[in-house]
Order: structure tokens, then C-alpha cells, then sequence
């Protein structure tokens, strides 16, 4: 881990990173203090989250008739919300961020089909305003409530607060004026050239990037590598440079973002257009379901419902825990007295090959060796190291086929030990802090 050095300026700052994911979001935020070391932590509670909470919240709000926000995050999947959204007509809004999606992309797979339509009288900047309110009330409550003093504390800070928000790669002038005006429409700045001063944008790319070399390599694995910066300090010749890919893996899209590295100083660029592919975690469930369905069709065990609670079993554990073909998975779905011998249910749990398991995730690993390969022969430059983050990240099947793969090539393949999910906000306000010393 690189180190870093006592914040320099004289007023103390609150830095807020905001990462709008597809399907999830998250929060992270430094203090800064005057001659202190910044510490980068994560909001790790929202309101109606699981005892013990989570650094993440679904990207789903409801709306009603009027346009008006009712629910939003982890809220908007309780029971009794749902059931009330049902009985009052509410509108359900999940994977909104994809109306941002600029369609010249050559690397976007997304299709008209997969963008799902907004509420009446409702754009997308609106709604983009309405999530980051939320996120900043989010972020407002848990500083409160998790420092002494914490109301005061925010006083202290509320009027100097930074907020960098990340964006996909490719996202270019629209995507980005379009962030500045959701940032005034949910009330975290004013419209003035100060309230826009206080934004900052960042590619979801370098953030991840910048927190994989801050918490993967340290400086012996830097030194270590062939690395080359040029005498004068500058970029110099790209061919001189380090090629890095990171892959952001999250439930519904995997990003891969190709960069040139330098040292002394540090210098970052693009080198190959991003690769967009819809093949996160969550189409492993989905062809799961679609697996289930055919091998307990017959079974009593076999209705839409039981199939559907056995996908859910699956996505939340049975999938995160598979780590070899050669054994056995089990799906915990009953009782003990539920059985069905021929289906190879007993005692209330599914028993799964594990080659039908990692059949599942098969065309996930594929996709992403895919446009890996893609990347490296439009980089020009050799790719010597390749980050894995993201939740996807987390699955050690996962890691394990694409480390062999990135092995044959000999190529260096890591992921962070911890927080693979919040590799984004935590390299976001990295970036920032490591910019205030430049």
C-alpha cells in the first residue's frame, strides 16, 4: 500500500464520491484535516438495510402518480412497500442509468430492449437528481450519527464539501453537463460557478485503477515491474509506459478499461476503447433459473414459485460459495422432510453437479476474455497487469478461471483482498486526495 502524506491545506474539507452503479450504488468519504493523515472510509449503513448493514443500496426508486419520489434503495425492496406500490399505482424504476448510455459506443451491447421506460413526465436527470438527494442524505445521516458531535460536525462541513461523481468510460461532454445538473436538481450545490467548482467527474476506470495501485501493488511490486517513465519525469513515449486493464464486474454489466501507467510522476491514459458486456453476476443467476426449471420439471418441487425461491437461494449463496467443478453445490430451500430422490432433492436441499454449476458461469468468463482480447490488440502497448473488481469480483470461480487464463499469458492478475465492491468510491476519493498534493 502506498503511503500517503498529512493533508496540507489550512480548512478542513469533506470529500463525498458517489458511485450511481446499474444496479447497485454506493458512498465513500474522507475527512480532511489540517496536518492529518486522510482516511478514507465508506457509508456502510442505509436506512432499511439487514442488521449490520451493507456499503451498497439497489439503484431502484418507486414514484407515484405526481412524480414524487416514495421509496428509494434498500426501502424500495420491503415487503410492504412493494405491496403498497402495488395497491397505489406506483412506478418502478431499476436500471434507469443505462438512458444516459451514449448509443455511438462501439463498445455498448446495450439494445433498446434492455432500457426499461421512465415515468410519465419523469426525464432521466430528474431521476439521477432524486437518487444523488437520497445518496447525500444517506451520507449526511451517517456521518451524524457515527461521530461524536456529529451534527455539529456536520455544520462544520456541509459548506465544504467536494463531491466527485464517477462515470462510465466514453461518457463524454452531454453525459457529463447532465451529472453537473442532477448534482443542482437534488440540492448538493447551487447553480452558481463556486456550487459547480465543487464537482468533480472521474471515469469509473481510473477510479478503480487508482485504488487497485493504492491497495494491490505496493511500491516493491511497482519497482519490480517493467515500468519505464522517461528522465525528465514526463509521459513520454506511450511505448515506454506500463499497460493495465481494469475489470469492473458488477451484477448487471462488466466493464474493461485499458490504461498506460508511468511513475515518477504517476501518469494514466486511455489507450484502447472500453468493452462493455451485459454478463455480470446476475445472468449466472439467470441462466440458473432457466437450469432449475428444466431439471425439476416433473418434480412437484418444479412450480414457478419454488424454482424462483431456489434462484434466489442460489444468487445470495450458492453461487458466492462455488469455488470447484468436482464437487457437489446444494440449494437449502426446505425442511427435512422435503424430498424428491429422482430430482436429487433431500432432506430440503437441491444437489447440483459442480460441472452444471460452472457451466453457469461459463459465458460470463468467456465474454470477458473476449473483450479483453479485444482491448489488447487495439492498446498498442503490452498489458502487463489486470485488475478484477467489482461484486463479481468476490467470486472465487471467478478469479480463479480468469487467473489461469491471464497465467498462460503471463500477464500479473489481482483483485483487493476486501471491499472488491467498493473499489470505485474508495479510488474516486483517493484520486481527489492524491490530486490536493500535486
Amino acid at each position: 500500500m502506498l503511503l500517503r502524506q498529512p493533508y496540507r491545506e489550512p480548512d478542513r474539507k469533506l470529500v463525498l464520491a458517489f458511485d450511481v452503479g446499474t444496479a447497485y450504488s454506493s458512498i465513500s468519504y474522507c475527512i480532511l484535516d489540517p496536518g492529518e493523515i486522510p482516511s478514507i472510509r465508506s457509508v456502510a449503513r442505509y436506512p432499511a438495510q439487514d442488521r449490520g448493514g451493507n456499503s451498497k443500496i439497489p439503484s431502484i426508486l418507486y414514484y407515484d402518480s405526481n412524480g414524487t419520489p416514495r421509496a428509494i434503495g434498500a426501502e424500495a425492496r420491503r415487503e410492504h412497500i412493494i405491496e403498497r406500490a402495488e395497491k397505489d399505482g406506483w412506478t418502478k424504476v431499476e436500471w434507469w442509468k443505462w438512458h444516459l448510455q451514449p448509443r455511438h459506443l462501439a463498445a455498448n451491447r446495450i439494445t433498446d430492449d434492455d432500457i426499461r421506460p421512465l415515468p410519465r413526465g419523469k426525464n432521466v436527470v430528474e431521476v439521477l437528481g432524486d437518487f444523488m438527494q437520497y445518496l447525500f442524505r444517506c451520507a449526511r445521516s451517517y456521518i451524524e450519527e457515527n461521530y461524536p458531535n456529529g451534527s455539529a460536525l456536520w455544520r462544520s462541513l456541509e459548506n465544504r464539501i467536494e463531491f466527485v461523481f464517477t462515470h462510465p468510460n466514453g461518457w463524454e461532454g452531454p453525459q457529463q453537463t447532465q451529472i453537473r445538473v442532477a448534482a443542482v436538481l437534488g440540492g448538493l450545490i447551487p447553480s452558481t460557478e463556486d456550487g459547480m467548482a465543487r464537482v468533480h467527474l472521474l471515469t469509473e476506470g481510473q477510479a478503480s485503477l487508482h485504488y487497485c495501485v493504492n491497495n494491490i501493488l505496493d511500491p516493491d511490486a511497482l519497482s519490480k515491474a517493467p515500468i519505464l517513465a522517461s528522465e525528465d519525469g514526463e509521459g513520454g513515449d506511450i511505448s515506454a509506459s506500463q499497460g493495465v486493464v481494469v475489470i469492473d464486474a458488477g451484477r448487471r454489466t462488466v466493464y474493461l478499461s485499458a490504461y498506460s501507467m508511468t511513475l515518477s510522476p504517476t501518469l494514466i491514459k486511455e489507450i484502447a476503447a472500453t468493452e462493455c458486456r451485459l454478463q455480470g453476476s446476475v445472468f449466472v443467476t439467470r441462466r440458473a433459473h432457466d437450469f432449475l426449471q428444466e431439471k425439476l420439471s416433473g418434480s412437484h418441487f418444479g412450480t414457478p414459485d419454488i424454482v424462483q425461491q431456489m434462484t434466489d437461494i442460489f444468487d445470495r449463496t450458492t453461487k458466492v460459495r462455488f469455488r470447484n467443478p468436482e464437487d457437489p453445490s446444494y440449494i437449502k430451500f426446505g425442511t427435512l422432510y422435503d424430498k424428491d430422490p429422482q430430482h436429487d432433492i433431500r432432506n430440503g436441499q437441491l444437489k447440483l453437479s459442480g460441472q452444471d454449476v460452472a457451466k453457469l458461469f461459463e459465458p460470463s468468463i468467456s465474454s470477458i476474455i473476449e473483450a479483453f482480447e479485444t482491448q489488447r490488440k487495439a492498446a498498442g502497448t503490452p498489458i502487463t497487469f489486470v485488475f478484477f473488481v467489482g461484486d463479481f469480483a468476490a467470486s472465487d470461480w471467478m478469479f480463479a478461471k480468469l487467473q489461469a487464463y491471464f497465467q498462460s499469458l503471463d500477464i500479473s492478475f489481482s483483485r483487493p483482498d476486501n471491499h472488491c465492491n467498493k473499489a470505485v468510491t474508495d479510488g474516486a476519493v483517493s484520486y481527489f486526495i492524491d490530486q490536493l498534493g500535486r
